[in-house]
């Protein structure tokens, strides 16, 4: 008999031991599900962000059409602060450098101000004779004349000013920066004059 009570009183405990053990392992196999949970939430929530990313090469210079554009979703923390986030933002603009494929649109990759009238492109090229931007002044009449080897001659005589840097603007900016000034040109020669244009290869001349 006492036997028979110690053997009940061993099973007792035994079954007690095991069933904390499986209490202590069925709650942290509910906290898992819980974190696991809110860590999926939290990386869905953080992936909605919508930017504008290019879908083609872009020269210097190239009008952006809806074509070459389009809507990405990007983790929050991989969207640049003032990255682009409207279509409206992008098409009809100039691309202000070189885009490759699947770039994020921010404000500084493309030309600044109004967008051009169909069929013209505004295109930074370099102008360093300072006495030469004080002459220039929005909506002067300009040819572009290329001083490199490969495209020799006038490569425009129907360019025209559009924006010079402010004073202001160019306190805080290099001098290569601040020796950009923006033309309006025939779409078709827009990369042509980018490329020459910044790389310090173009001259100005006045016509009216």
């Amino acid at each position: 008999m006492a036997t028979t009570m110690v053997g009940m009183a061993w099973l007792r405990r035994t079954i007690s031991w095991h069933r904390r053990k499986l209490a202590a392992l069925l709650t942290a196999l509910g906290m898992f599900a819980l974190v696991s949970h809110l860590s999926g939430a939290s990386s869905a929530a953080e992936a909605s962000g919508q930017v504008v990313v290019t879908t083609a090469h872009l020269a210097a210079g190239a009008p952006i059409t809806s074509s070459d554009v389009s809507l990405h979703s990007l983790p929050a923390s991989a969207i640049p602060a003032d990255a682009l986030t409207l279509m409206e933002e992008v098409v009809g603009h100039s691309a202000a450098v070189e885009l490759s494929p699947h770039t994020t649109l921010q404000a500084g990759l493309l030309v600044s101000g109004a967008p051009a009238a169909a069929g013209r492109s505004l295109v930074p090229i370099t102008v360093h004779d300072s006495q030469l931007r004080e002459i220039l002044s929005p909506g002067l009449r300009i040819a572009l004349v290329s001083a490199g080897p490969d495209v020799p001659g006038i490569l425009t005589d129907d360019a025209v000013v559009h924006t010079l840097p402010s004073p202001v603007e160019t306190s805080f900016v290099s001098s290569t920066q601040a020796a950009l000034v923006l033309v309006d040109v025939p779409a078709d020669l827009a990369a042509e004059v980018a490329v020459l244009g910044q790389s310090g290869q173009l001259s100005v001349f006045l016509t009216g």
